[in-house]
């Protein structure tokens, strides 16, 4: 009787070992698009939650069709991503899922894919725009925005933010890719900075370098939102890294692991400040460095 005490005993250690076992070792599927930003997040995802101590697979463009097994949390990265998750029957229970590198525009053409689930979208706070043209450009005082149409609503809580600030921003709507230009040309003769926000139906691939070139032309500064359009020939940009979006991933996907109440919807965190000091100078602008602008924006978040 004491042996079969003693085996009865043995299992059920085994078993809570076992059980202790499986949760601490929390699984996630990355769900990634073919892109350089999803490939780096992924990377650094990836490193991060293996370190401490996640089980993850990662599945590229060719392979997004692939369901994750059990409780695992699905990370999406890129707006097809997001549109592959949304197609999946509905996650719910205990399964998280949280995207990143999509637009606030492309989280909201999509139905909520969970009751579990957050979008750290690109698109940079209100607050932190109108700060930066400010402390960038004190003598300029009205903002030029063109917006697609389906994007108009996020106009109202950025004027809103220009205006206490002593901001004026004007905005001309883009109605197709050939309406770049020619609304262009209508804001800016009224327009001492032109921002580029993240809308799909403005910037794009097609109408960057026009945009860029009538806008140096009419010696209007451009403000934007990645690397690559600073590159490019904007002034400044604000951004946020793929490193960057990958740290609050893996901030989100642990909070949400522990039970901890998240927006749906989170502007980025961390982010980067760069000026293209070559176009600067062109357009006779003497411009702060962009870690001097970023460290300022820091202490005016907190």
């Amino acid at each position: 009787m004491a042996s079969g005490l003693r085996s009865w005993l043995l299992a059920l250690m085994f078993a809570v070992t076992a059980s202790v076992a499986c949760a601490a070792d929390p699984r996630a599927l990355i769900l990634r698009e073919d892109t350089a930003i999803a490939r780096q997040a992924a990377e650094v995802i990836a490193a991060e939650l293996v370190r401490q101590g996640w089980s993850v697979t990662e599945s590229g463009p060719g392979a997004m069709e692939a369901r994750p097994a059990g409780d695992a949390t699905v990370i999406v990265l890129g707006p097809k991503a997001l549109a592959t998750l949304v197609g999946w029957p509905r996650v719910s229970g205990g399964r998280a899922a949280v995207a990143a590198l999509v637009t606030r525009s492309a989280v909201d053409e999509q139905p909520a894919p969970g009751e579990r689930w957050s979008a750290i979208v690109l698109d940079q706070p209100a607050e932190r725009w109108a700060s930066l043209i400010q402390l960038a450009f004190p003598g300029r005082h009205v903002v030029g925005v063109l917006v697609g149409a389906i994007n108009r609503k996020w106009l109202t809580p950025l004027e809103r933010k220009f205006h206490e600030r002593q901001l004026t921003m004007i905005d001309e709507t883009v109605a197709a890719t050939d309406d770049v230009v020619p609304a262009l040309e209508r804001l800016l003769p009224r327009a001492a900075v032109l921002l580029a926000l993240p809308d799909p139906a403005v910037h794009n691939r097609n109408t960057v370098q026009s945009l860029l070139l009538t806008t140096y032309r009419a010696g209007v500064p451009v403000v934007a939102y990645s690397e690559s359009y600073l590159q490019a020939g904007a002034a400044i940009a604000l951004y946020s890294t793929p490193a960057q979006i990958a740290t609050q991933v893996i901030e989100t996907v642990n909070s949400l692991r522990e039970g901890r109440a998240i927006a749906t919807v989170q502007a980025p965190r961390y982010f980067t400040v760069g000026v293209n000091a070559a176009v600067a100078r062109s357009l006779g602008l003497q411009l702060p460095s962009g870690s001097e602008l970023r460290e300022r924006l820091r202490a005016g978040d907190q």
